[in-house]
């Protein structure tokens, strides 16, 4: 017998002759028939292959998803980190004009600061100023033309009623909320713990959800007076969201606003923890003049005057409000009967006299920074000091922060 393979398929061969002379052949395959798989068995096929692409698909999709999420958050990053430098930019640029503002020297040496000088107003440096490919937005406020958190000695007989001009100036109109804010303020920073008939010291603050004691000091910061009974951040930053009106409410005169009942235009931007406790009078807002207990009247003079041109001394403010016909007195009743403060022409005068300046060292900035055909805006909120001299400044700064409400702008 021989073996032998042809074309892959096994043969034997006998060496007997078989019938008639021809040699008998045997084949035989290697291959194994199988019989042909039933209609579950390829089901289940199927559905191992369906499962194993949809794991596959997931796995996909969720990397895919993962990857855009990541770049995205990058690209997020590099606009967000280039509009916060760009918005820095800001406040340094208010910074040189702050230092190399002309400064307005009279005969006797006097030096003034006002709104009509360039670190105030200046478009040109502050307003859509293009750089590396973005743009910045500046505005400077100065901190010695508001009302200082922390009075000086010459106010302090005349705070409560410097206070509820300006809230009521701010839309709050309903007496006993701001009875209960100005109590409260002056019982959070004297040194006792009794409180006034309105206010509030240890007893009501640790009976709080969450408890805390009356500071019975200096406020710090602006939104620590949340932390006063009776404040609410509608009061403190206003809550008039439609941009529109909160626009014409600012623009115009206090005496002027028709503010309807629950509109709050917001009083952080006329207090200041960083002022000297002086006010300049060149800067000064109408809503500060008239919390100070000038009158409509008196405040619509002294407006027209310092546009005109900037009063260089106190004694120049004052006599420029001792001229005013009639003393302007028929004005504005700011506060109700029976309550104290400096409401007769000679007390007013008598306060001014001794808190009015014409000198400021301390100024809110506030940047905005955004890169070009992006919409994510970065905001820088600063307060800058300038303790230096004409031609010798010494700038340092005060406060920075990613909200610009902490620096009252």
């Amino acid at each position: 017998m021989k073996k032998c393979s042809v074309f892959s398929v096994q043969c034997s061969v006998s060496s007997r002759k078989g019938w008639r002379g021809i040699w008998a052949v045997q084949y035989s395959t290697p291959y194994t028939l199988h019989p042909t798989p039933s209609g579950d068995e390829r089901g289940l096929a199927l559905i191992v292959v369906l499962w194993i692409l949809t794991f596959l698909g997931v796995v996909f999709t969720t990397f895919t998803f993962s990857m855009r999420t990541e770049l995205a958050a990058a690209g997020n990053f590099r606009q967000e980190a280039e509009a916060y430098y760009l918005a820095e930019a800001g406040v340094y640029r208010a910074a040189a004009e702050i230092i190399n503002a002309d400064r307005n020297v009279v005969p006797d040496s006097t030096l003034y600061d006002a709104t009509t000088e360039r670190w105030h107003t200046n478009p040109a440096a502050y307003e859509n100023v293009a750089l590396g490919g973005g743009h910045y937005w500046v505005a400077v406020t100065d901190e010695e033309g508001k009302i200082p958190l922390n009075p000086p000695p010459a106010l302090i007989p005349h705070y409560d009623a410097i206070l509820r001009r300006l809230f009521s100036n701010a839309g709050v109109t309903d007496e006993k909320v701001v009875a209960t804010i100005v109590d409260s303020i002056q019982d959070w920073r004297d040194a006792d713990t009794l409180h006034r008939v309105n206010g509030a010291e240890d007893d009501y603050y640790l009976s709080r959800p969450t408890p805390y004691r009356s500071k019975n000091g200096d406020f710090t910061a602006i939104d620590e007076l949340l932390l006063v009974k009776g404040m609410t951040p509608e009061i403190l930053y206003g809550n008039v969201t439609n941009q529109q009106r909160r626009t014409e409410l600012q623009a115009q005169l206090p005496w002027e606003r028709d503010i309807k009942a629950g509109e709050y235009l917001g009083v952080a931007r006329y207090l200041s923890v960083f002022s000297s406790g002086r006010i300049n009078v060149n800067t000064a807002s109408p809503e500060i003049m008239m919390a100070l207990g000038l009158t409509a009247v008196e405040t619509k003079s002294v407006l027209d005057r310092r546009t005109a041109a900037a009063f260089k001394s106190p004694g120049e403010f004052t006599l420029h409000l001792t001229s005013i016909s009639g003393g302007g007195r028929q004005g504005f009743q700011m506060l109700p009967a029976g309550q104290t403060g400096a409401t007769s022409p000679g007390q007013v005068r008598a306060m001014l006299n001794q808190i009015a300046d014409v000198r400021s060292k301390s100024f809110a900035v506030r940047s905005s920074g955004r890169m070009e055909g992006s919409r994510l805006t970065v905001r820088i909120g600063a307060i800058l000091r300038n303790d230096g001299l004409a031609g010798r400044p010494k700038l340092s700064i005060q406060l920075w922060s990613l909200d610009p409400r902490q620096a009252g702008v």
